[in-house]
């Protein structure tokens, strides 16, 4: 054996590299799993004195959820303030925004997040907080090893795979999640580490809690070709639910920007909302899973599945638009089934011959509801396709999911819950010059440390002479006496638009220009460049702040748009001439 070409082939060749790597991020990430579900369990057993969240009196589960959420919010805001911003849509902002910087202590956060909200009867998942913290993995082991970004973002889509695959045993799913939600894209590099990391994740699962001890679905025959059309009516429902969520998370974002509540108390009121339809509806509380056994087997009256549809719709978009911190998935697969089987119901008293078992129909509605809320159709096929382990219900659930995101994507022009998420925040899947190339300069490395800032107060000469001192500088930060970062103003446009007159001390009063700190999304100097292109696209500004990491109200730097294009342009001309050459540049 040829040691010393083994070592060199191992130090030039990443994809071996990242492989082994994914060995130890599918590791981490399937123990991570399996204790949060453990913790989980633990939680919801305390809260509920082993009598489950049904067996509560009614004052318990309306106060139950409000007393979770309100642990949540004051976590959020006071202990973890830099790291309450969690989940998928978290994972998709860094991974799309070039830095995939995801830390050990958001990851933590999470955790207990997650813990609080579903142990508390948060209509919520835990295979969202699975993702983040598998995902958060992945970043951690690539930062402590120092790779590159691009090949980062591949370590974070790895811990996300074995996240998801572990939370539902479902490990073909996880590789195509990751492939086809956190990454977007599919080569051979991307995909070996992201299998063994979904591998190795759902082995440690599968040792701590059982194979098929995750989400029990029950053996099924599928129904005869000519009930094939009634594929078509459960994606289409799928779509009109998905709508319906969206849209009612936009509305409480919206009614948050209305009603003054403070932020620490908005997961508390969201909680007490889920109560108040707990109270009458106890099956909502939670992930629901176990109802889905009463849902295969028909024992639901149509009514009764109606009711449970509607209320958990209800209660999910509270808990998801509250910042309750848990996860879409698992309630689009238990509204999901609920859809199919009432279908299955009503489709029992209107078509002349036999519909078939109630599972089958539920199982098509889950697979359904996955691919319109998440919006990855092949995601939902495969993971449905691993639950049942049937190849004969591949031709309805193929028609159904199809039928469900392609309807909810042009005709209802609705995105998945994550990308709403990222659009509610106004943030957006970057648009650069030659699309397709990733710009993966982190902040720090664009940004101006040397910068001028503004008094809230100021003459309308020293105005002109920041203005012609300033060189490249296009905004300006305001702060106050105690240096306190009050905002941002184009001194420019002010200048040439021409300002109000000075006051009786000669000064110009700033306020009224001003886009105000807490109206900004925050920018810190571990991010991607990229996003500091997407958040001057969407305020207008030809610059941005930079904050400081440990405290939001002060300002460490700018960025200019025109120099943060032009290193990302340079960037990727060396990638492609890099490729194209085989030269590094």
């Amino acid at each position: 054996m040829d040691l010393p070409k083994l070592l060199r082939t191992w130090s030039e060749h990443w994809s071996l590299r990242l492989m082994l790597l994914g060995v130890f991020v599918g590791i981490l990430a399937g123990a991570v799993v399996l204790l949060f579900r453990v913790a989980i369990g633990e939680a919801a057993y305390w809260v509920t004195l082993g009598e489950g969240f049904a067996g509560l009196p009614a004052w318990g589960r309306l106060l139950l959820p409000a007393a979770g959420g309100l642990a949540v919010g004051l976590l959020a805001t006071f202990v973890f303030p830099r790291h309450s911003d969690v989940g998928v849509s978290r994972v998709l902002e860094q991974v799309a925004y070039g830095a995939s910087h995801l830390g050990a202590r958001s990851a933590f956060a999470q955790f207990l997040f997650g813990v609080l909200a579903i142990g508390s009867g948060h209509s919520v998942g835990r295979e969202g907080p699975s993702i983040h913290m598998g995902a958060a993995i992945g970043s951690q082991v690539g930062q402590y090893l120092n790779i590159d970004p691009d090949h980062l973002r591949i370590l974070v889509a790895a811990g996300a795979a074995g996240a998801f695959a572990g939370a539902l045993d479902i490990p073909l799913a996880g590789v195509v999640f990751a492939l086809e939600v956190i990454l977007g894209e599919y080569t051979l590099i991307l995909f070996a580490p992201v299998v063994v990391s979904a591998v190795l994740a759902t082995v440690v699962a599968q040792m701590g809690i059982g194979r098929g001890l995750v989400l029990e679905v029950p053996q099924v025959a599928t129904h005869p070709l000519p009930l094939l059309p009634l594929d078509w009516v459960i994606g289409l429902g799928a779509a009109l639910m998905s709508f319906f969520l969206l849209r009612g998370l936009e509305g409480v974002y919206h009614l948050k920007e209305r009603v003054a509540v403070p932020t620490w108390a908005l997961p508390a009121l969201g909680g007490l909302g889920v109560g108040l339809l707990a109270v009458a509806v106890p099956g909502i509380m939670g992930v629901s899973y176990g109802l889905l056994e009463d849902v295969f087997a028909g024992s639901l009256t149509l009514l009764g599945m109606a009711a449970l549809l509607v209320a958990k719709l209800a209660a999910t978009t509270i808990s998801l638009g509250t910042q309750s911190r848990g996860g879409a998935i698992g309630p689009s697969l238990f509204m999901g089934a609920l859809l199919g089987a009432i279908l299955a119901e009503m489709a029992r008293a209107v078509v002349p011959m036999e519909v078939g078992g109630t599972a089958i129909w539920a199982i098509i509605g889950m697979a359904a509801g996955m691919a319109a809320i998440l919006n990855a159709p092949f995601s939902a096929i495969v993971a449905v396709f691993e639950l049942v382990q049937n190849p004969a219900v591949i031709l309805p659930v193929m028609l159904a999911t199809v039928t469900a995101a392609v309807t909810s994507r042009d005709w209802f022009k609705a995105q998945s819950v994550f990308a709403w998420t990222l659009h509610l925040r106004e943030l957006s899947e970057p648009a650069l010059p030659e699309a397709g190339q990733k710009c993966t300069i982190p902040v720090n490395e664009v940004m101006v440390s040397d910068f001028r800032s503004l008094p809230l107060r100021a003459s309308h000469e020293e105005l002109e002479k920041a203005t012609a001192d300033s060189g490249i500088q296009a905004v300006f930060p305001v702060s106050d006496e105690e240096a306190q970062f009050l905002g941002l103003v184009d001194l420019t446009g002010l200048l040439q638009a021409g300002l109000v007159a000075p006051d009786d001390e000669g000064l110009i009063d700033l306020g009224p220009y001003l886009h105000r700190s807490e109206d900004l999304r925050n920018l810190y100097p571990g991010d991607g460049a990229v996003k500091a292109m997407d958040l001057m696209a969407s305020y207008g500004l030809q610059g941005f702040p930079v904050r400081s990491p440990r405290d939001a109200a002060v300002v460490v730097g700018l960025v200019n748009r025109n120099e943060v294009v032009a290193a990302c342009m340079e960037q990727m001309q060396n990638n492609q001439q890099e490729q194209e050459t085989g030269i590094d540049v």
